[in-house]
C-alpha cells in the first residue's frame, strides 16, 4: 500500500494475532459560514483516480466531477512532510513525476472552481496518509513544530482552504510495531501539535472572520485509544475521523468483510471485528460521540480462488483464497457497478449478522459497501449521536451513487 491511502485496522489486527433526527451538532467551519448539518465529508485523492472514473484520458479529477450538493466538506489528500527540511508540506503530484506521466499541476485551479460552484463547501487539506513519515521528528522539536504550523497556515491563506486534517498513522503505534518512526514522547507530541495548530488556526480566524477546521484520522482499532491520549485530542479537534474500513484485505488469511457494521461470531480471526466494536472502544475511552466522525469505504476488497465453503447462506465467506484480483485486491465502486448488472456472473449476498454485502461468482469474492449497508451504518451513527460521516474516497464513486445515498440517509 502506498503512502497515499488510509489503512485501518486490518494489518494491525493481523500483527496482534494481531444526525435525535440529525447527527450531533458540529462547529461551523470555513465555506460560506452557513451551518450545514449533518456533516458529510469526502476525501479526494491527489494521485490518479481509477481508470473507470477518468475523462478523456486525463488521470486526475476535475471540478466538474464533484457533486458538491451532497457534501459539506471535501478533503484534498495527501500533502506530505518534505524530508529535505522536515517541516515543509508538499503534494507529490505537483512535482515532476519520475515516470514521465502527467502531473496534477492544476489542482488548485480545480479546487477554486469547486469552491466557486459550491460556496457552502469547506475544502480542507490532509497531511499524511498511511506510511507517511516525518511527523515524529517534526512534532518532537518546538522549532520544527512551529515551522510546520506556519507552513500549514500559509497554505490555507495561499489556496483559500478551510482547514487541516492530520493523518498521522500513527503517533504511538501498536505494541508489535509499525512502519513509520515513532517515540514514546509522541503521545504528548501529538496533542501538542494539534493544540499548536488549533491556536494558529484561531489566530488566522481572528484575521479573516471564519473558523478553520481541524480534524485527525484515527484507526478503528482497540489499541489506539489505549496508547494515545484521545480524550485530550478530542478537546482540541473538531472531529476524530474513525477509519472504519479495511478490516479485511490482501493481508488476511481468508475472505471477510472489510467494513461491516456488526460482528459475525463465525469470523475465525480475532473473534471478529466490526464498526460497532471500534466505536465502542473510543466511547469506552471517554471520547464524546459527537467528536467521532464515522468513516466508510466506497471501494471493495477482493480475493480469487475462493471455494464455496460450508455456509449455505453466505457462500465464500471466511474461506481461504489463492490470489488477489483487480488492483492488488482493491476494486472501486465504479467497477463494482458493472458486476452488479445482470449477466455478469456475480451474485449479491447479504450477511445478516455482519450487516454487510458481498459479491461472489464461485471464484472471486468481493466485500464492498452499498446503499443498504450505508442505510444501516448511517442509522447507527445517528442513534449514537456521532458528529457526522465521511468516506474514502471520491474517485471510487465518481458518479456519486453511494454519496447520494449517504447524504440522504444522514438526514
Amino acid at each position: 500500500m502506498m503512502y497515499a491511502r488510509h489503512r485501518s485496522p486490518g494489518l494491525f489486527f493481523m500483527g496482534a494475532a494481531l444526525l435525535g433526527g440529525l447527527f450531533a451538532s458540529c462547529a461551523t467551519t470555513g465555506g460560506s459560514g452557513a451551518k450545514l448539518e449533518p456533516r458529510v465529508s469526502a476525501y479526494i485523492r491527489t494521485w490518479p483516480i481509477p481508470e473507470a472514473a477518468r475523462e478523456g484520458g486525463n488521470p486526475y479529477w476535475n471540478a466538474g466531477m464533484i457533486k458538491g450538493e451532497y457534501l459539506t466538506d471535501m478533503i484534498v489528500s495527501f500533502a506530505l512532510i518534505d524530508p529535505a527540511d522536515g517541516v515543509t508540506i508538499y503534494i507529490p503530484e505537483l512535482r515532476p513525476l519520475a515516470d514521465g506521466s502527467p502531473e496534477f499541476s492544476n489542482i488548485w485551479e480545480e479546487v477554486a472552481a469547486v469552491k466557486k460552484a459550491y460556496p457552502h463547501l469547506r475544502v480542507n487539506v490532509s497531511v499524511g496518509g498511511y506510511g507517511a513519515e516525518g511527523f515524529s521528528d517534526m512534532a518532537d522539536t518546538p522549532a520544527k513544530r512551529a515551522a510546520f504550523v506556519a507552513n500549514v497556515i500559509a497554505w490555507l491563506k495561499d489556496y483559500n482552504l478551510d482547514g487541516i486534517d492530520i493523518d498521522w498513522e500513527y503517533p504511538v503505534g501498536p505494541e508489535w510495531g509499525q512502519e513509520i518512526k515513532s517515540r514514546p514522547a509522541d503521545r504528548q507530541n501529538y496533542v501538542t501539535l494539534l493544540q499548536d495548530l488549533r491556536t494558529a488556526l484561531d489566530t488566522l480566524g481572528a484575521e479573516t472572520g471564519k473558523r478553520y477546521g481541524l480534524s485527525t484520522a484515527v484507526p478503528a482499532s482497540p489499541w489506539f485509544p489505549k496508547v494515545n491520549d484521545v480524550v485530550a485530542v478530542s478537546k482540541i479537534v473538531d472531529g476524530l475521523k474513525l477509519m472504519a474500513y479495511d478490516y479485511y484485505g490482501g493481508w488476511s488469511k481468508q475472505t471477510g468483510h472489510q467494513a461491516n457494521l456488526s460482528n459475525n461470531p463465525g469470523d475465525p480471526d480475532w473473534g471478529g471485528w466490526s464498526t460497532e466494536q471500534a466505536i465502542q472502544a473510543y466511547l469506552d475511552a471517554w471520547v464524546p460521540a459527537e467528536k467521532i466522525m464515522l468513516g466508510l469505504g466506497f471501494y471493495g476488497k477482493a480475493w480469487s480462488g475462493v471455494e464455496t465453503g460450508p455456509y449455505e447462506d453466505t457462500p465464500g465467506l471466511f474461506q481461504p483464497y489463492k490470489g488477489l484480483p483487480f488492483e492488488q485486491g482493491t476494486i472501486s465502486y465504479g467497477q463494482i457497478k458493472e458486476l452488479l448488472k445482470p449477466g455478469s456472473g456475480y451474485t449479491r449476498y447479504w450477511d445478516d449478522l455482519a450487516q454487510s454485502p458481498y459479491l461472489y461468482n464461485g471464484d472471486i469474492w468481493i466485500s464492498y459497501t452499498d446503499e443498504e449497508a450505508i442505510a444501516v451504518i448511517a442509522k447507527y451513527a445517528k442513534e449514537q449521536g456521532m458528529g457526522g460521516v465521511f468516506y474514502w474516497e471520491y474517485g471510487h464513486d465518481i458518479d456519486a451513487d453511494l454519496l447520494k445515498a449517504l447524504a440522504e440517509n444522514a438526514q
